[in-house]
């Protein structure tokens, strides 16, 4: 790797991304000398390990982030008894900056439900459920791993990030529908995990 480089191997990959989508027949687009030297300079400064993980973390992160949009959601229908419950402009801003559509979610807005609407979402075959919520969380991290042990664990501990981020936005204690959420999708993330010859019990929580 170049030693005057100041761009990571992720970034590097990036760039080579870029500039090999790109069209040197088009005018407002890099000719293609210009093109061949970019991908060139990518590919030279791009070290095999850094680039995995860099990889893993930017998976980490969306697991985290999908994982934090899912527990905050469950938690605001439950309304269980946190300093943002009984704030309605911190549970207002909480909710307005979660983007549920990336979950799947395409529903009222959770600040509009009626108590009979946001019971339903949370009953044991609604959307935000213990089943469904566990099953999306956990498959998000097993779609987006594979058989891959590393990412596996990357996305295990991701969803672990995401319910103590939420946790931490909500200002207390998640209910116990969380919890459970969690175990349960943890539980399955596990199982791949043992399927693939990974001692689950060095997997701490």
């Amino acid at each position: 790797m170049s030693s005057n480089s100041t761009k990571s191997s992720f970034e590097y990959a990036n760039d080579l991304q870029n500039a090999m989508s790109s069209n040197p027949l088009k005018k407002d687009e890099t000719s293609a000398e210009d093109r061949n030297k970019k991908i060139q300079e990518a590919a030279l400064n791009i070290d095999a390990k850094s680039l995995v993980t860099g990889y893993i973390m930017q998976f980490q992160m969306n697991v985290t982030i999908s994982s934090e949009t899912n527990f905050s959601s469950q938690n605001g229908l439950f309304g269980s008894n946190t300093s943002a419950m009984n704030d309605p402009f911190k549970l207002s801003g909480i909710l307005k900056g979660l983007d549920l559509s990336s979950i799947g979610y395409d529903g009222k807005p959770i600040q509009e439900l009626t108590q009979d609407e946001a019971k339903a979402l949370i009953a044991e075959d609604g959307f935000f459920g213990v089943a469904k919520t566990s099953d999306r969380i956990a498959d998000f991290v097993l779609a987006g791993a594979g058989d891959d042990v590393e990412k596996l664990k990357a996305g295990r501990e991701g969803i672990i990030r995401g319910y103590n981020q939420a946790e931490k936005a909500w200002g207390g204690n998640l209910p116990d529908i969380s919890k459970e959420t969690l175990e349960k999708a943890l539980e399955k993330v596990d199982k791949k995990l043992a399927s693939l010859g990974v001692n689950v019990l060095d997997q701490n929580a």
